[in-house]
């Protein structure tokens, strides 16, 4: 795939991902409806799963450059959105990527899940100091009920999603990209 064309198509994603964030967002736990899960992360993993980690970031960045543009997000909800679902499709692309079996897609969807888990600890105590002034001690006094439980259940989803979508798709995609290569 030249790089035009693996660019062209990270572009696409991207902006699929941007219409599925401005269109569908549900909470997923009661307690902190404002946080949603909607499911852009399943496209920025089919991407980083087709084009490689630097294509899925890629699509991620521009994801979020057009949500901060057109001034749905402020900079640190889109910062924090761009390191969660970066880091869960870097993490379970690259593992899915090896090899295609279920086991490495499951293998896949836990290890994302947990590194966007893991990585939004110190990104919620940095953020959430900056744009609300809230301590330290109030920020960890939210993550088990909430922070943490968003977290692991946006990954599940995301990967649930993916299992159920995006490899169907991706499988299309891939057949499309070796015809057009012969």
């Amino acid at each position: 795939m030249t790089s035009l064309r693996r660019n062209t198509t990270a572009a696409l994603f991207g902006a699929t991902a941007f219409v599925v964030m401005m269109m569908f967002g549900v909470p997923l736990l009661p307690s902190v409806p404002f946080l949603k899960y909607e499911p852009s992360g399943m496209i920025i993993l089919t991407a980083t799963v087709l084009l490689g980690p630097v294509g899925g970031i890629f699509a991620c960045f521009l994801k979020d450059a057009v949500f901060l543009l057109v001034g749905a997000g402020n900079i640190f909800g889109v910062t924090s959105d761009f390191i969660n679902t970066a880091v869960y499709a870097l993490a379970a692309g690259l593992i899915i990527r090896r090899a295609s079996t279920v086991q490495n897609h499951l293998l896949g969807y836990l290890a994302g899940t947990l590194a966007g888990t893991l990585v939004m600890i110190p990104v919620n105590l940095l953020v959430l100091q900056l744009e609300f002034g809230m301590t330290p001690e109030a920020i960890m006094g939210m993550m088990l009920p909430a922070i943490l439980p968003f977290n692991l259940l946006k990954g599940l989803c995301n990967g649930l999603v993916f299992h159920l979508a995006g490899r169907p798709i991706l499988k299309v995609l891939k057949v499309h990209q070796a015809v057009n290569a012969a």
